[in-house]
């Protein structure tokens, strides 16, 4: 029994050393380029003077046990490589922010002794995360 509990105390925790639960896309909207690096692609939140509409990209990350703000940094670094993917130089913001994912718990129960009564003790959370929306540009001319 005690290793039963110890298995279901410790599981959620095993979260703990993994990554954030990311997904990033891409549509073509015109002409793709030369993959660039992401660490090229710059985030633009006016239209600079001259630039290519390359694909509209979204991406986003969640997980239980990160920060609101290394969640964003997240998706936005997944919207850098999205974009670098199809040759951006730019990444046009249209939005930013949260969303929900659903709800995670614990649930754990113990068993009556000798007529005992059985009792439960949980908890849950709302599982939020962080996503990213724009258009892949190749800028020109700022």
């Amino acid at each position: 029994m005690l290793k039963l509990l110890l298995i279901t105390l410790l599981l959620p925790l095993a979260g703990l050393a993994g990554c954030a639960v990311t997904h990033q896309t891409s549509m073509l909207v015109g002409t793709p380029r030369a993959a660039t690096s992401p660490i090229q692609v710059k985030l633009y939140t006016t239209p600079p003077r001259k630039y290519v509409e390359i694909a509209v990209i979204s991406a986003d990350a969640a997980h239980d046990f990160m920060e609101k703000q290394a969640l964003l940094d997240t998706a936005v670094m997944n919207a850098k490589r999205e974009a670098a993917k199809v040759g951006a130089n730019g990444i046009l913001l249209e939005g930013a922010g949260d969303f929900e994912v659903g709800s995670s718990g614990v649930m754990i129960m113990q068993a009556p002794r000798r007529g005992g009564m059985a009792f439960a003790t949980g908890s849950s959370n709302t599982r939020t995360g962080k996503q990213i929306a724009g258009k892949a540009i190749y800028v020109t001319e700022e």
